[in-house]
């Protein structure tokens, strides 16, 4: 059997020391880096590659960032596991998202979970993807391997058995209580409570009493003591959903639980200790929240030791067949197909009330049609319509780039031909004439745009996918 191949960079002799005879009781073969510079030299030498590194985030001459991007950039199939710090969590994160295979935290306490991820590292990714597939599956989490859902998955299954507290972004229906369901039933606590409360479906009068409890004739109506959320969730997971919605009062008291992990049941005397793991949601951007005064940056930073984003699903329209084909196994209608022609309708269709309206639909029309084909005109006409729509306002979208390269083609054409030789040229003038034509042509999309969204810049952002401070700039604004 072929010797596995392991880089070791980390600027700590005990830790390499360490890996190095842990790792060769695996029968791996090891070398060792402890600076950048050391392992762009091992880069450029002649060598059969490595199979695996474990990378530290932080090197005194470079970023573990920076190393893991050169390490795939030569070595493309090699595994990456980031070592990291508590306080480089976010970093670990991010490396994640850029092709790292997982992070470990130091000091390695846990030699039992260490053996495990490094395990896991040397085994076969490609059976790991189709297990992570179907246990998502499980939890009603569907989609196709090439999705961005494929990555969102991956990572909420590396965080799962890590004690931090994760806030879950996405848009209503994408299946932020799935995701939080995933990650509480891949942790440690799996075994324990899992507990949702949604913060917009109670009135602020009851809210307090709802999470913390409270106790017999603590107001007028409680005949007996009752355990809130909090209490029903202890060394489990308490799943905040709409975590937006919260009034400021219930966010100081929140603030103060997350911090101390005490709280008091409404008219209660005694200190209650809680020992929860936090998976909030929210369909809101809570940093524009946090700017507009309706929301505490503090409890943010609390809440938002990790954040996770779910795609809509018409960013993700690969995942609707197997979504669909779920949906009918489910309803044990395997019998049961969709027809090319309608499967591409759903496809075209932006479903503004993604995952939840999909299924919403389905059921709808396997309720007023009970066929072995499920066609074009099966599905609603509001559906058919509207993605008839979109197809041509795509085709208009189309001509308009086509016509604006045309445009831009003729005027460097009219340069050219208008330039008999370059003694002719004012070349500043003409540099700093095109930048202008630029800045120009880019006020009057933002002005067009914030016609059309009434001034909605955080929509405006989102439309064009660029930020509202590149507003500020094309309008030359100041901050």
């Amino acid at each position: 059997m072929t010797k596995k191949r392991i880089l070791i960079v980390d600027d700590e002799h005990e830790v390499t020391s360490f890996f190095t005879y842990f790792l060769r009781q695996k029968n791996c073969e090891v070398t060792v880096a402890h600076t950048g510079k050391e392992v762009d030299r091992l880069l450029h030498e002649p060598s059969t590659g490595f199979h695996a590194a474990l990378l530290d985030l932080k090197l005194p001459d470079a970023t573990g960032l920076d190393l893991l991007r050169r390490i795939k950039a030569v070595y493309p199939s090699c595994e990456i596991l980031i070592m990291t710090g508590y306080s480089t969590i976010k970093t670990a994160v991010t490396a994640i998202q850029w092709g790292a295979k997982d992070y470990l935290e130091k000091p390695f306490d846990d030699l039992d979970s260490l053996e495990r991820i490094i395990d896991s590292l040397l085994e076969a990714s490609v059976h790991q993807e189709n297990e992570l597939v179907r246990e998502a599956a499980s939890f009603g989490i569907v989609y196709a391997p090439s999705s961005p859902m494929a990555k969102v998955a991956a990572i909420a299954k590396k965080l799962a058995p890590k004690a931090i507290h994760v806030l879950i972004e996405g848009e209503t229906g994408t299946g932020k209580e799935l995701m939080a369901r995933f990650l509480h039933g891949a942790s440690s606590r799996s075994q324990q409570p899992f507990v949702a409360f949604n913060c917009g479906a109670v009135p602020e009068s009851l809210l307090e009493s709802e999470l913390f409890g409270y106790e017999k004739g603590a107001f007028t109506g409680a005949l007996k003591s009752r355990k809130g959320f909090f209490e029903l969730a202890h060394n489990g997971t308490l799943f905040l959903d709409e975590i937006g919605e919260a009034p400021t009062s219930i966010q100081v008291k929140l603030l103060r639980t997350l911090e101390t992990g005490e709280y008091m049941r409404v008219g209660g005397e005694q200190v209650a200790q809680s020992n929860i793991r936090f998976i909030s949601a929210t369909n809101r951007n809570l940093e524009h929240e946090v700017d507009m005064n309706r929301f505490r940056r503090d409890l943010l930073y609390r809440l938002e030791g990790i954040k996770l984003t779910i795609p809509p699903l018409r960013e993700r329209v690969q995942d609707i067949p197997a979504i669909a084909h779920a949906f009918l196994e489910k309803r044990s209608r395997e019998d049961c197909e969709i027809d090319s022609e309608a499967m591409e309708l759903l496809q075209q269709y932006a479903w503004p009330g993604n995952v939840r309206q999909l299924i919403n639909v389905l059921n709808q029309t396997m309720a007023l049609h009970e066929c072995q084909v499920l066609r074009l005109e099966h599905l609603p006409a509001s559906i058919r319509e509207q993605a008839i729509g979109q197809s041509q306002a795509a085709s208009q979208l189309s001509e308009t780039i086509q016509h604006i390269d045309l445009e831009c083609t003729r005027f460097v054409e009219s340069i050219t031909r208008h330039v008999k030789s370059i003694e002719e040229i004012d070349f500043d003038y003409l540099i700093k004439r095109i930048k202008q034509l630029e800045t120009e042509v880019g006020r009057t999309i933002i002005e067009k745009g914030l016609a059309e969204t009434k001034g909605d810049r955080q929509l405006l952002s989102k439309k064009l996918n660029i930020t509202k401070r590149t507003i500020r700039y094309i309008l030359n604004e100041k901050a």
